[in-house]
């Protein structure tokens, strides 16, 4: 409930990877929709997760969260999460911060 009372303007995301996933026991669980198969280290296969990692991708889950606990739409405020963290991390830099988080992922 803390998370829901910080401005837009200061929102970063992250998430605990390697540790740390959003599991059943925690709070915010009944907020996750995106599921990934989960595998046993020795038994992973492509497109699966490894059991009680946290992956990159699992950033998604992280903003099911926050987006549905501040009540707030997951794409705008990934795009303003994603502005504020072009301001922190390149201050000098002569960005298009109205760039979209999904333009910048066709990069990759």
């Amino acid at each position: 409930s803390v998370m829901a009372t910080i401005p837009q303007d200061k929102l970063m995301i992250e998430t605990d990877a390697p540790w740390c996933g959003i599991k059943a026991t925690h709070a915010g669980f009944n907020y996750v929709d995106t599921k990934w198969d989960v595998k046993k280290k020795e038994k992973w296969t492509k497109g699966a997760t490894v059991k009680d990692r946290c992956e990159p991708c699992h950033i998604t889950q992280v903003l099911e969260v926050m987006s549905k606990v501040r009540d707030e739409d997951p794409e705008t405020l990934s795009e303003v999460m994603y502005k504020n963290t072009l301001k922190l991390f390149f201050p000098s830099e002569n960005l298009n911060i109205g760039t979209s988080f999904k333009k910048s992922l066709e990069f990759y």
